[in-house]
């Protein structure tokens, strides 16, 4: 699929608690282990790799002669961390490492907020104000803004909160604690594309239920240190921001830029990260863009005066009067070389077309569904891959499940006091205790219906 053409969708509004969670004390992790069992993995699968390979490869072949379309002329980091004074994990020297990580090798603009619990204004207004202060000083187009967190993390008061604290036993004398759903509402309405990095334990409970890829305008992703319910190791060499710098290190070297699947599955083979560690990527708004975000390090003067003509460099971003989609059928599973000669014959038609085209952007290769509603593999020389869902590569078996994202269905036995009312399926997950599929969904009002539902209490709609 080919181009965007619908506005972002702001996320439901999330009313505040009275009360705060009291952390447990740490030993090895940042927090002791929850009980809660943890989700899978989002956009970990073989789909989702090959299609940052193709997204990559059809950007830089679709914008012969010019700048290539996925790099940003302007990102600037916040890194958010606790001061000294009430940090118990000593994250100051990670943070500092990963700073000029950024700065140095990236290139990228680099502000540091330290939260202070004994400061005159409470650490959720010092971080609202912080990010406030980020996005209006470095939000436009073309741009990434970075967020990073250290520190620890607990469950919010409702599903989808995350708690974000300096010590591990916070009082309500201090009030030391942060909730990240707050703060993160700067962030809803911005020009520019947005990457959260979080290595805090239950990091993974602030990745929510959404419809995946859609037609956003712009890209909102989260990465995080664990998945649902899990924690992560204190700050040292197995921790998650040490396999994050190295992974940085690493990828720097990559003329053509990563995307942010390809940078967590490079964070995981870290020498010294833990191997059953599973960090989380997936997106933050309901409708995001059709693209994965994708990190270079910036050209300096020389070279982006050489990467893009003359005539280009003068142009000022404004808004498109539309966008036209495409959808493309194929009879197989395109190679990589196909996807690149596609990407040269785009831009051939784009300079020869009597359509005024700014840009083409790669939309991703969708699988067909069968008769039956289930993603059918794609013909190939490779291996069966999985179908395009919130689901890790793992028993192919688990892939025959009636209903997928966006799917209307019916509720057989809504809980009480809820009307019976159509539903559409929000996110998916296989539980291995059941054995079986279970569903969250949400109603025509855009409410969640917070517990999972079973398969086998849902009904098509027609």
């Amino acid at each position: 699929m080919l181009g965007v053409f619908a506005p972002d969708v702001t996320p439901s509004d999330v009313s505040p608690g009275e009360t705060k969670s009291l952390r447990p004390d740490v030993s090895a992790t940042h927090d002791q282990q929850h009980n809660k069992k943890a989700s899978i993995v989002d956009y970990d699968d073989e789909d989702e790799q090959l299609n940052s390979d193709f997204q990559l490869l059809f950007d830089q072949n679709a914008q012969v002669g010019r700048q290539s379309s996925w790099r940003y002329d302007k990102v600037a980091a916040l890194l958010i961390s606790w001061d000294g004074s009430c940090d118990d994990l000593n994250t100051e020297r990670e943070v500092d490492d990963l700073a000029r990580m950024f700065r140095d090798t990236y290139r990228y603009k680099v502000q540091n907020v330290r939260l202070k619990s004994n400061g005159v204004h409470l650490p959720q207004v010092q971080v609202n104000k912080s990010m406030a202060d980020f996005v209006f000083e470095e939000d436009g187009p073309s741009t990434l803004l970075l967020v990073y967190y250290a520190g620890h993390g607990t469950p919010g008061q409702r599903p989808g909160n995350l708690e974000l604290t300096g010590e591990s036993s916070p009082t309500i004398d201090n009030a030391a604690t942060v909730v990240w759903n707050y703060a993160e509402a700067a962030l809803q309405q911005t020009k520019a594309d947005i990457l959260e990095i979080f290595d805090c334990c239950y990091a993974g409970d602030l990745s929510r239920g959404s419809g995946g890829r859609g037609f956003g305008t712009r890209c909102f992703e989260f990465l995080g240190a664990t998945s649902s319910g899990a924690t992560t190791r204190a700050p040292g060499p197995s921790s998650f921001s040490s396999g994050l710098i190295w992974a940085l290190r690493v990828l720097a070297k990559e003329s053509d830029g990563f995307t942010t699947n390809k940078l967590v599955n490079k964070i995981r083979e870290a020498p010294n990260f833990p191997k059953k560690q599973v960090p989380v990527l997936t997106e933050r708004n309901d409708l995001s863009s059709l693209q994965r975000i994708v990190i270079a390090p910036l050209l300096d003067a020389d070279e982006a005066s050489t990467a893009a003509p003359a005539e280009e460099q003068d142009m000022k971003p404004h808004q498109p009067w539309g966008f036209l989609d495409l959808r493309i059928s194929l009879e197989r599973r395109p190679t990589k070389v196909e996807i690149g000669k596609f990407g040269k014959d785009v831009c051939m038609i784009m300079q020869t077309t009597d359509l005024k085209v700014r840009s083409v952007k790669w939309g991703g290769l969708y699988r067909s569904l069968s008769a039956d509603g289930i993603h059918s593999p794609m013909p190939s020389q490779t291996p069966q891959l999985p179908d395009r869902s919130r689901v890790t590569v793992g028993d192919i078996g688990k892939l025959d499940n009636r209903f997928d994202v966006d799917d209307k269905v019916w509720m057989k036995n809504p809980a009480a006091g809820r009307p019976d009312c159509l539903m559409c399926v929000v996110e998916k997950r296989y539980d291995d205790n059941k054995p079986g599929w279970e569903y969250k969904l949400k109603d025509t009002r855009d409410e969640l219906y917070q517990p999972w539902v079973s398969e086998k209490e849902l009904t098509e709609a027609s």
